[in-house]
């Protein structure tokens, strides 16, 4: 396995190599040029040298002048010289019959020079002979500044399919190292950050440490260590809360006991001390208490044992509108009594996959809390179809619960809320409303688990509930449960 550090060096020294040779390539490419300017300046002095001798050469014959036979045999020694020094730059160019060939006609010419200047008047013939050698050397020599320029326009060809040639291998194995790093660290890095994601939405689940890199495995290592630390934390914490809920629950149902105990004490020692003194009257009032408060204690441990009893919801298509109505004839008289008027705004059409009967639980808790929560109340249940998003909770209000199932799940949900205009809940009381058996009522007026049992079965149906409140302003409890095969 290699590292990415490895991956790194790599690829950067491949860089720096491809660097290094593409300029040694444009490096041998402009000598190869500066040679072609080297022969191309070899070849005008050359030719210059020759014109400037023709030149000369029609000056002598047309006005017999003698300074310029003598400047005709300088440009002439200078052509040979230059043939002379730069030997090999002149067969690159021509071959090398050329080169011998115009340095024997330039010798040939100066000698015939030589000797028309030492016989002035000089014949014809002679004349004839200097104007020949020069004509032959003329044309060698733009003989040679033609393939000088003809091998200089290919140098200069060759030049710009190499850079063409270079520049497209040098992107291509660019490309190449991009698309290396790319696979070797950028698409570990996004498949890390997408396995992160369920992580960062509260699903603590073990990374794959199956990685190509070194440390990428390393990481999902450590990511899993940190993971597992966290889930030993997470335990320790539940196992706390568990034990402060026992004590909670002990508490509150010893409680709850005591005042029937105490009064079924109080009426069973005057029973047994004024049994023969008593008014029937009296006797059949005490044992009457004794019933009441036997049957009190009773429907307190059945309670308990409904807390205590978990069932699996079974799940059924549930007209929500429906199933609110037959909720509210149930509630009829409670909420008579408490002077409440509910409206409600339920879509009749909308349904939702949930267990009727603890569905219908949930919204007579919710309701009944409601409808106490002050006196001439107004109760709005509102329900919005299936969606990613919410309806926005009131900005000043006081918030607990969650309400990011529909995100963590990644699924529409259907939003259901219940507003009132009482009292609303102080800010002190508002997180604990989902603890068990708190309650801020009277001794006897409720045992606190109606809340308790509304989040456990939201949660069944893999909802979520959150209460936001403030006081003076009213509550507002908003439900959000799955759509289920009914959203589009």
């Amino acid at each position: 396995m290699i590292s990415i550090h490895r991956k790194i060096t790599f690829a950067f020294s491949s860089l720096a190599v491809l660097v290094v040779g593409v300029a040694a390539l444009a490096f041998l490419d402009l000598l190869f040029l500066e040679r072609q300017v080297e022969q191309g300046i070899t070849i005008t002095t050359l030719e210059t040298a020759i014109q400037d001798m023709r030149r000369e050469e029609k000056n002598l014959f047309l006005y017999q002048d003698v300074s310029a036979g003598q400047a005709a045999d300088t440009f002439a020694a200078t052509a040979l010289q230059t043939l002379q020094t730069s030997p090999q730059t002149l067969a690159e160019v021509g071959n090398v019959m050329q080169i011998s060939q115009l340095q024997t006609i330039l010798q040939t010419y100066r000698q015939l020079l030589a000797n028309h200047l030492q016989r002035l008047p000089a014949d014809s013939t002679l004349e004839s002979s200097i104007r020949a050698q020069g004509h032959l050397a003329s044309q060698l020599a733009e003989s040679l500044t033609l393939q000088e320029r003809s091998l200089l326009n290919t140098a200069i060809a060759d030049a710009k399919w190499a850079q063409v040639l270079g520049v497209g291998i040098l992107s291509a194995l660019l490309v190449l190292i991009a698309w290396l790093l790319d696979r070797s660290v950028i698409t570990p890095m996004k498949r890390l950050m997408a396995d992160l994601t369920p992580i960062a939405e509260g699903h603590f689940e073990r990374l794959d440490v199956r990685a190509r890199s070194t440390e990428m495995v390393s990481l999902r290592e450590a990511f899993n260590r940190l993971l597992d630390e966290l889930e030993a934390r997470r335990r320790r914490l539940i196992q706390s809360e568990k034990l402060a809920a026992l004590g909670v629950l002990v508490s509150g149902v010893a409680h709850e006991l005591n005042n029937p105990l105490s009064n079924i004490s109080s009426s069973s020692q005057l029973l047994l001390e004024e049994l023969d003194s008593a008014e029937p009257d009296t006797l059949r009032e005490w044992a009457h208490t004794i019933d009441s408060e036997t049957e009190r204690a009773r429907r307190i441990v059945d309670a308990l044992q409904d807390f205590g009893r978990r069932q699996e919801p079974h799940l059924e298509t549930v007209n929500l509108a429906d199933l609110l109505e037959r909720t509210l004839l149930l509630l009829r008289g409670h909420l008579r009594t408490a002077g409440a008027t509910v409206e409600n705004h339920v879509p009749v059409d909308l349904t939702l996959p949930a267990d009727t009967q603890r569905l219908q639980q949930v919204f007579i808790n919710l309701l009944r809390n409601a409808a106490e929560s002050g006196t001439n109340l107004t109760l709005h249940i509102r329900a919005q179809g299936c969606s990613l998003s919410g309806t926005p909770l009131p900005p000043n209000a006081t918030v607990v619960g969650e309400l990011g199932c529909q995100v963590r799940q990644r699924q529409p949900m259907i939003e259901i809320s219940i507003e009132d205009n009482g009292a609303g809940i102080p800010a002190a009381v508002l997180p604990r409303v989902f603890e068990p058996f708190y309650t801020t009522r009277a001794p006897g007026q409720g045992m606190g688990l109606g809340l308790y049992i509304v989040q456990e079965i939201i949660q069944e149906h893999d909802g979520c509930i959150a209460i936001a409140s403030q006081p003076g302003q009213g509550t507002r409890v908003v439900l959000r449960l799955p759509c289920g095969g009914h959203y589009p």
